[in-house]
């Protein structure tokens, strides 16, 4: 990952019920690596935190505690700044998708390896140094977006319900068309 990306932590602030910017916190990545839509903290975007900024499809890692490691793809249009505790890893769009890379860090190879690198102690660390040293199988990009395009649309059977659901109740009514007409055609004895 040294290679191919930059790294840098978040602002240190207290999250608010109220300002002009979303702020992104460890507890808002859910387990499926998503951004959490619900109990939204915010802070006002001043010169010194602007830096901050997330843009749509930056990457996030929690770098410590429970949830080291856990990453997540920023895909809201939403303005927001990402906290001290996550790591914003800016990836050389030129070698890698941000979304073959989130994909990747969901899947067991990446775990594996953070699951070795990570620091012991009471709180797991997982930081920038570390990271670096990841490795990624780094396919050509026009493989990578045929692999983001196969993942994307299983995962929105998995974990998105509006999509997920109805593919599911789709492939029952087959099933049961199916069954049905097998159970209920009677030949004649002869």
């Amino acid at each position: 990952m040294g290679d191919i990306a930059n790294f840098s932590y978040g602002y240190t602030d207290k999250a608010k019920d109220k300002g002009n910017v979303r702020f992104i916190r460890i507890t808002d990545i859910d387990e499926n690596g998503k951004l959490r839509q619900n109990d939204k903290k915010y802070l006002d975007l001043i010169d010194k935190n602007s830096k901050y900024q997330l843009r749509k499809n930056d990457i996030l890692m929690a770098r410590t505690g429970a949830t080291y490691g856990k990453t997540m793809l920023f895909d809201s249009n939403e303005n927001a700044i990402y906290a001290s505790f996550l790591i914003k890893i800016d990836l050389d769009k030129t070698l890698i998708n941000p979304l073959y890379y989130w994909h990747f860090a969901q899947s067991g190879l990446y775990w594996e390896q953070a699951n070795k690198l990570v620091g012991g102690g009471a709180q797991p660390q997982f930081n920038a140094n570390v990271l670096k040293l990841i490795k990624i199988p780094l396919p050509p990009l026009s493989e990578q977006e045929r692999i983001v395009s196969i993942l994307d649309k299983f995962d929105a059977l998995v974990n998105d319900i509006s999509v997920g659901l109805p593919a599911e109740i789709e492939v029952r009514r087959k099933q049961y068309e199916y069954y049905r007409e097998k159970l209920l055609t009677f030949e004649k004895n002869k």
